[in-house]
């Protein structure tokens, strides 16, 4: 196997450009200090394509000019240049890079050097980011990161973040991963891609526990870019994008429509509604008002889909001081009309020592995003019904009458609303101030205090417009809600560092800490209607009759005490143990406090003596074990799960007069406790042929005590309380693979990464499953499975029907093309006791994979993302009916069963979405497909301007690109819906491709 990768390496190294007058100059390319030769090693001649590698034994031969310089390099050690001077035999010796062996990761209240990690911790750093034209944060993770499945389910301006988790579904209730910016827990909406300088994701207890009652879900730490001493550094990063939808559905247009629809009316015994005549108007589009052919996605998607980012920054620094100050601001205009947002960042780190005992830290940011969307006047909430009414809305039902007035169904018209302007506007402002000062009292010690304000004020202005469609169709009141939320949260913390070495044999590193937080909640609302016009929406301006309006405050504190030690000896044993305890105000004061341990170790079995001779073929293989315990306190929206509050509102009488009260209406449970998930890891790390990178990791996770709402005895007359009574349980494994190399002028790298997940619900609150709709929570078996009949194929005749099991649920309306339900328990008829578990909604397969290629001052790259294993399921809304005005079907209906066309799998028509063949009443195996995807998630192409044109402006860097987010999808998902979309009716803000063009730019 050693042979067959080192001689690829030599075919595709093997590039050598003679040169016509110069000197062969051969030799051996060698490892300091072991003489161990170096297959592979690059050897080129600088400023030319002329380059050779070494071979299996180190040896090399290239034939170049006398005054030629050669460059030398291999990943993992230190570049060289030497000069020829006219010789024939240069022997080459290599050092181990020491940057690559100091590389550093961040962790929790610290970095550590990544050949010493002994958790699982994933990285991205700032290139991964950069130059994309990505919207969050969030959805840019996507495909990078093993473990870490990120599902864009919307390209929604100012909500299209990507829900993450971290080694699956580990609980059933809130679980998504603690995220911290530069140490303060926040939000990836709180920062922008251009300000990150890196992302370490914490997915395994041994990184986590220092995190405690937080940190089930895994961690995310975001660290920002600062400055560096030296002279002021101006970039500028701008970039122009437009978007367009990955896919829309195809609805049939009038004349199709209304052929199927007849055969449907007859299908089921009725007259037919359309005549040749109409269906000759419709067909031959004479009467666009009589007989119009509305293209309701098209009136639908007229936005421009514009997205412009524009990010300054500057930094620098002196001996005592540095900094980094950015602006940034993004507009985003959507694809539907009067949907976009505006986002604008500013963010400052500044950092003076003013001497060298002493350090101290101020980080600020602000960030404000103004977004807005059309409302509905139907039942408001904003652009859900209104892309609901469009999947719907029959074609023949005009855009407009020829008088002017709208077509209408009994819901109204879609695109009036987008017309008439009822609009949600949505804010939000974030303020993050961090502060630290850092003592270095003497050599391997330090005390650091940081404490933080993070203030976010948010809220909505919904409006409903009163609406006049034409002079038999009407919509109103005018109706207006404002809601208003502040929440803050204040931090604390504490620690100490300790770092010595005994011996040069010895490493310790201790840390000890304290933290402290309050988190306060406030909510206010208010609500009026009968406005005198659809142009006052002031709220003063609306009736105080039938006004109302409400609010309340929560209040949330935590301290906690937490440490960590490291110990390597001989950089050979690691050992790393945490412990954090966290006392929660959420909880009874006799179960206040959890604590939450971590024990890895590692062992670099590649430092070992008996391992010299496998060094050529593998270095820096190490294996990890982990075990840890942490919890899950975000489980609860309740504040006060364990504190019997009072309700209000609860009227009484007295002496026959209705007096106001109070009474306590739930049950508390003063036993209740954290969620705990417990972690067991088992990794491998190794370098191949000192190219290729490859980290395995095996892990079981089991999450105890799941926090459900259950009922109170009877004899209490109370509502449900919560209590500890779940168990859900994930294993997996992880594959990341990165591969790097130079050929000449040309630089290429690899990366890949596919993780398995396997989820089992193990506990439930005394019972053995929960059938919510249609998915099931059912012991033993993934969590939220897709539940439902089995079918076998349509019915082809009437004989088909009577030897079939009898079916109980549609009986007499089954006729010849309608679905074959399977009698899975075999009692000889089709009822609900044959549903079945029919596929799992969440992928347990994740992948993804990068290359990029550099030639001289061109790059390129790619990003590929994708899942496996899943299925998704859409309801009639979003597959279409043929059931008259407020139904249209899909294209795929043009291929249904007939008498005439049985060789299909397409039912025959009925005009009832509720028909044994049709998505929406049973749920059905017909009707569920693979949600399987390969998707090029991004694509970039850039080129850097030339250093000696740019130094005549004073420009150190210019690199102009094209990016593309989301350019193709492959998929067997139903034709017209992302897989990444939500499944059911199809109602949400379609998934968007973004194509862009920008710079980057450097003073």
């Amino acid at each position: 196997m050693r042979k067959i990768f080192l001689l690829c390496f030599l075919l595709v190294g093997s590039l050598n450009v003679f040169a016509q007058n110069g000197i062969t100059v051969s030799g051996t390319v060698t490892e300091s200090g072991t003489d161990m030769p170096i297959p592979g090693a690059s050897i080129v001649e600088v400023g030319t394509t002329n380059g050779v590698v070494s071979d299996f034994d180190g040896n090399y031969s290239i034939t170049v000019p006398e005054d030629a310089v050669l460059e030398i390099s291999f990943l993992g050690y230190a570049k060289q240049q030497l000069p020829v001077n006219g010789q024939a035999i240069i022997n080459i010796s290599l050092s181990e890079d020491a940057e690559f062996l100091d590389e550093v990761v961040v962790v929790g209240f610290g970095t550590q050097k990544k050949i010493n990690l002994t958790g699982s911790v994933a990285t991205v750093d700032s290139k991964m980011l950069e130059s994309r034209p990505i919207t969050s944060v969030s959805a840019g993770l996507s495909g990078l990161l093993p473990g870490v499945y990120v599902n864009q389910a919307s390209g929604a301006p100012g909500n299209d973040g990507g829900s993450i988790r971290i080694r699956g579904t580990g609980t059933l209730n809130q679980a998504s991963p603690m995220v911290l910016i530069d140490g303060v827990e926040g939000s990836l909406n709180d920062v922008q891609a251009n300000d990150i300088a890196n992302i370490s994701v914490l997915k395994d207890a041994a990184s986590a526990a220092i995190y405690g009652s937080k940190a089930a879900n895994g961690v995310i730490l975001v660290t920002t870019k600062s400055g560096k001493s030296g002279e002021p550094t101006v970039t500028y990063t701008g970039d122009f994008g437009w978007q367009d939808p990955t896919v829309l559905p195809e609805y049939l247009g009038s004349y199709d429509y209304a052929v199927l629809y007849n055969e449907a009316l007859a299908n089921s015994g009725k007259a037919p509604r359309f005549s040749d005549n109409d269906l000759e108007l419709f067909r031959n589009g004479s009467s666009p008002f009589t007989h119009p052919n509305t293209d309701w996605h098209d009136l639908l998607y007229q936005g421009s889909g514009f997205v412009t980012t524009n990010n300054f920054a500057v930094s620098g620094g002196s001996d005592y001081t540095s900094y980094r100050a950015s602006l940034n601001y993004q507009n985003q205009d959507g694809i539907i009309e009067h949907t976009g947002k505006k986002d604008y960042n500013a963010r400052l780190n500044l950092t003076v020592t003013p001497n060298d005992w002493i350090t101290t830290n101020l980080n600020m940011s602000y960030s404000q995003m103004d977004r807005y969307e059309p409302n509905n006047a139907y039942v408001g909430g904003g652009l859900d019904q209104i892309i609901r009414q469009v999947n719907r809305i029959a074609p023949w039902i005009p855009y407009k009458n020829e008088d002017g007035t709208y077509g209408t169904i009994s819901d109204g018209n879609p695109i009036a609303w987008l017309d008439m302007g009822p609009q949600i506007n949505y804010q939000r402002k974030t303020f993050v101030g961090i502060g630290s000062i850092q003592f270095d009292l003497f050599d391997g010690f330090n005390i650091k205090a940081t404490a933080s304000h993070r203030n976010v004020d948010s809220g909505n202005s919904e409006l409903n417009k009163e609406l006049q469609y034409n002079p038999s169709k009407y919509h109103g009141p005018t109706k207006l809600t404002e809601r208003f939320i502040n929440n803050t949260r204040n931090t604390f913390d504490l620690t100490a560092n300790y770092s010595t070495s005994f011996n040069g044999e010895h490493n310790l590193d201790l840390l000890a800490g304290y933290h402290a937080e309050s988190y306060n909640y406030k909510n206010t609302s208010a609500y009026r209607e009968n406005f005198p016009s659809n142009e006052l929406t002031d709220l003063d301006a609306g009736s105080t009759s039938g006004m109302s309006n409400s609010g309340y405050t929560r209040e949330l504190n935590m301290v906690s005490w937490f440490g960590r030690a490291n110990y390597n000896y001989l950089g050979k044993y690691l050992v790393e143990a945490n412990v954090r305890a966290d006392g929660s105000s959420r909880f009874a004061e006799d179960n206040r406090v959890g604590v939450f341990p971590s024990f890895s170790a590692g062992w670099r079995i590649s430092e070992e003596n008996f391992f010299d001779g496998f060094k050529d073929t593998m270095s820096n293989l190490k294996l990890r074990a982990s075990w840890g315990q942490l919890g899950n306190q975000d489980a609860l929206d309740d504040y006060y799960p364990t504190i019997p509050t009072l309700a209000l509102g609860m009227d009484y009488p007295f002496n026959s007069t209705i007096n106001s009260g109070a009474a306590i209406v739930n049950a508390k449970n003063a036993s209740l406790i954290w969620e705990k998930t417990t972690s067991y890891g088992l990794g491998f790390d190794a370098t191949l042929l000192r190219k290729i990178d490859i980290t395995i990791d095996l892990y079981k996770k089991l999450t105890q005590g799941i926090i459900m709402e259950v009922p109170a005895p009877n004899e209490f007359a109370l509502g449900k309380f919560f209590d500890n009574v779940g168990k859900l349980d994930n294993k997996g494994v992880e594959l990341n693979v990165n591969y790097r190399d130079q050929f000449g002028d040309f630089d290429f790298q690899f990366g890949g990464n596919i993780a398995y997940n396997e989820n089992e619900l193990v506990q439930l609150a005394g019972t053995d499953q929960v059938i919510n709709g249609r998915k099931i929570r059912r012991l033993g078996t993934p969590l939220d499975s897709w539940f439902g009949y089995k079918t076998d194929g349509l019915y082809q005749s009437e004989a088909d029907i009577t030897s079939w099991p009898t079916n109980t649920i549609y009986g007499s309306q089954l006729q010849p093309g309608d679905l074959r339900y399977v009698d899975t328990n075999g009692d000889g008829q089709v009822d609900a006791a044959d549903r079945v578990l029919l596929g799992k909604s969440i992928p347990p397969i994740n992948f993804g994979f990068n290359f990029s290629l550099g030639y001289k001052n061109f790059d390129f790259m790619a990003l590929f993302q994708g899942a496996m294993g899943a299925y998704g399921y859409m309801d009639s809304d979003a597959i279409g009916a043929v059931n008259g005005d407020a139904q249209k079907p899909l294209k795929l209906f043009m291929d249904r069963w007939t008498p005439t066309n049985t060789n299909t799998d397409v039912p025959r028509l009925i005009d009832n979405i509720y028909g044994p063949s049709m998505p929406q009443n049973s749920t059905t195996s017909y009707w569920l497909k693979s949600t399987d995807f390969l998707r090029l998630k991004n694509l970039q192409l850039g080129y850097n301007l030339p250093t000696d044109i740019l130094e005549e402006w004073n420009i150190s860097r210019l690199r102009v690109y094209y990016s593309a987010q989301n350019l193709f999808t492959l998929t067997p998902y139903t034709k017209g819906w992302d897989p990444e979309a939500p499944s059911g009716r199809g109602s949400g803000y379609p998934v968007v491709m973004t194509n862009s063009i920008g710079i980057n730019l450097t003073f």
